[in-house]
């Protein structure tokens, strides 16, 4: 195989998915907005309106809040990934390196306030986290050529207006700004990139370089020519949510809520290291600028919630989330070497589904419980990536709801996200490379939370 050094840094520098762990919810996204509607495993998120988390989930249900509302919630993410290797290769030969285990737990906070300006015209207010989490595989593991470390933070900032158009009909809208920070890390094989160089006559045969290429073919898949590349970017964009709620009766309504797409164009500065062969390659990767574009998609939500007497609620929702606009990851740099690279992804939409129901025991205790079907945008194994090695989960979920007074209510959840073990089969995303194995993925979440009424 011979490939330029720029395609060799570009690929292995930005290899599969940009930003996220394994996870959540599918992709990269944060599901977790909420501790009252964790419980129940967001079932009925667009019409269930419980408390001012509604502000995230459909705004137009801050019609039923009739007095200023807080909401706040903390959510530790406790994922694992751990990678057995199948046989990965570096040309022909076994790419040396351990297993390795991703189990980055990381705090989500949310906080979402409610307050009525009349009896028809309501405003809030959201800041959350979206997108995002960590993982890292360590720096000497097989699969170091696509991914050893992947870090996104996000904040989402939403202000928002509901109208109650009549006493059936409510809508709502906001806009959304999202600002993000990224850091991607993996190592690059530094003897393909010599030997290419070396084979096209990019590098001059003389008896030092002939040497250099014997001992890199001798060492393939080893680390001995390794050298690195960090790239660390922020940015930021703006998108908008609308929402209308629909109330049957005073028991059944249902809910409708959009959210748009926000393109974040992500630069910063990209660091390489190069390792035994500075002398030679050094030019060829010069710190630089770079950035990358990365659009987070739209979703659309439909739900329903009913009361079925005084102590039993019912809930559903489906959820499509449009991951289709994630069909390649293009970088580009400052300099004009490298070029723009485009590794693909050709993720598919997807849909959540969700069924849930809450149980109130007495005036103070109310029991949650929630169950949901959360497709992958991953098309196959050709183009997972552990950076995101995200495969169809199923959701359990626990809750708990405590009113401690009359303007305070605690809640509590926990939820068990089996995901299905994602194969790698991956020779696209890093040049020379083919990584090839299973990862075990799992996911715990404990919430906790409050609302309160002033």
């Amino acid at each position: 195989m011979r490939c330029r050094p720029q395609t060799f840094c570009v690929c292995a520098a930005l290899a599969a998915s940009a930003l996220a762990p394994a996870g959540f919810s599918a992709g990269f996204a944060i599901q977790e907005q909420s501790v009252s509607g964790l419980g129940n495993a967001y079932a009925g998120g667009a019409a269930s309106a419980e408390d001012a988390s509604t502000v995230y989930f459909n705004p137009a249900g801050m019609s039923l809040i009739e007095k200023p509302q807080l909401h706040a919630g903390l959510h530790l993410i406790l994922p694992e990934a751990a990678f057995t290797d199948f046989g990965s290769t570096t040309l022909a030969a076994p790419t040396q390196g351990s297993d390795a285990v991703s189990e980055e737990e990381a705090l989500v906070p949310n906080l979402f306030y409610v307050a009525p300006f009349n009896d028809d015209l309501v405003w809030g207010l959201g800041v959350s986290a979206p997108y995002g989490l960590t993982t890292d595989y360590g720096e000497d593991w097989v699969g170091r050529y696509v991914a050893r470390r992947t870090e996104l933070k996000t904040v989402l900032v939403n202000p928002s207006l509901a109208y109650r158009v009549n006493d059936k009909l409510s809508i709502g809208g906001g806009l959304d700004y999202v600002k993000a920070d990224a850091v991607l890390s993996n190592a690059i094989d530094m003897g393909l990139v010599f030997l290419n160089q070396y084979q096209s006559g990019g590098i001059p045969s003389n008896s030092q370089t002939m040497a250099i290429a014997g001992d890199v073919q001798a060492n393939l898949g080893g680390s001995k020519y390794d050298g690195g590349i960090r790239l660390e970017g922020d940015g930021d964009g703006w998108g908008f949510n609308v929402g209308a709620l629909y109330e049957i009766n005073d028991d059944w309504r249902w809910g409708v809520h959009y959210r748009s797409k926000v393109e974040l164009a992500l630069s910063g500065q990209a660091d390489f290291t190069v390792g035994a062969l500075e002398g030679l390659l050094g030019p060829a990767f010069a710190d630089q600028g770079g950035g990358v574009d990365i659009t987070l998609p739209d979703t659309l939500s439909i739900s329903f919630y009913g009361n079925v007497n005084e102590r039993l609620s019912l809930m559903a929702d489906v959820t499509k989330t449009s991951w289709s606009e994630f069909q390649e990851l293009r970088i580009v740099f400052e300099n004009p070497s490298p070029p723009a690279t485009v590794i693909p992804e050709l993720w598919e939409d997807v849909n959540k589904y969700s069924l849930g129901a809450s149980y109130r025991f007495n005036d103070r205790v109310t029991g949650r419980f929630g169950l949901a079907y959360d497709e992958s945008p991953v098309p196959n194994d050709d183009v997972r990536s552990p950076r995101i090695p995200d495969e169809d989960r199923k959701w359990i979920a626990l809750g708990l709801s405590l009113a401690a007074t009359k303007q305070l209510d605690l809640h509590f959840a926990y939820v068990n996200i089996l995901v299905d073990d994602p194969m790698i089969d991956n020779s696209s995303h890093a040049a020379g490379q083919r990584l090839h194995g299973k990862i075990d993925a799992s996911v715990s979440l404990l919430s906790v939370g409050l609302s309160k009424r002033f």
